[in-house]
């Protein structure tokens, strides 16, 4: 048996805290083209 009990209940609640923790704000980043490139027309019946 584990010598603390409440080990893993601490992890869980560390961890939870962690996760819901503001993040700090980060530079702003340039975009990525989000354009898709031109592509011809599919085919819907292939032979």
């Amino acid at each position: 048996m584990l010598q603390d009990p409440y080990a893993v209940m601490r992890a869980l609640l560390r961890a939870e805290a962690a996760r819901n923790a503001p993040k700090p704000p980060q530079p702003p980043q340039p975009k990525p083209d989000t354009r898709e490139p031109q592509r011809p027309p599919k085919e819907h019946e292939r032979d």
